[in-house]
């Protein structure tokens, strides 16, 4: 780990400490460095990795917490999303930006999870069929067993700028007024 990298992460947790240092062994030194997150921006095959000092805990399919982020270009058509929070609350769909996110504790499970977040977009398997093939391929991992989901996207990633993004559509009839504001007033 670097001078800079461990000044920043020095009092972070321990669990912290490792993922960082994992994340940086693998992408290099991130691009941002925050108190509480480290950035790598164009981590491939990732749109961008984020380690976060204070993990979510989360229960699915066993006790973690989440830590590790990574987010990738990916069209969701608003009739998914309740699919996906069902699925796996640690999902983040960002529809507006076009992108998804997956937080977890490591990165093969991270792979896993979007792996079948498409597969469940694509309907090509239902809710409780992802949850049930994320948990026994978590385990197979864990057991040291080759999961075929855990080592990379099982499906062709978007290009950056390649339309993920949807602004959604208007539904008022008109613009909305722009309230002008003064200066601040005292009342007595």
């Amino acid at each position: 780990m670097t001078d800079t990298l461990e000044r920043v992460v020095g009092d972070w947790p321990p669990e912290a400490r490792e993922a960082a240092a994992r994340t940086a062994e693998r992408y290099g030194p991130p691009d941002e460095a925050m108190p509480s997150r480290l950035v790598w921006n164009r981590a491939l095959p990732w749109k961008r990795v984020v380690v976060n000092r204070d993990p979510v805990e989360h229960r699915f399919p066993q006790p973690h917490n989440d830590r590790i982020e990574g987010w990738i270009d990916l069209s969701v058509p608003a009739e998914a999303t309740a699919d996906l929070a069902a699925f796996n609350g640690s999902i983040r769909v960002e529809r507006t930006r076009g992108e998804v996110a997956i937080g977890c504790d490591v990165e093969p499970i991270n792979f896993l999870a979007l792996n079948l977040a498409h597969d469940l977009i694509r309907g090509r398997v239902g809710v409780e069929e992802a949850r049930r093939e994320y948990t026994e391929m978590v385990a197979g991992h864990m057991m040291g067993i080759a999961q075929p989901y855990t080592s990379g996207f099982a499906f062709e990633l978007a290009d950056a700028g390649a339309g993920t993004a949807d602004a959604d559509r208007p539904v008022a009839r008109h613009k909305a007024p722009t309230v002008a504001r003064g200066p601040a007033r005292r009342h007595a």
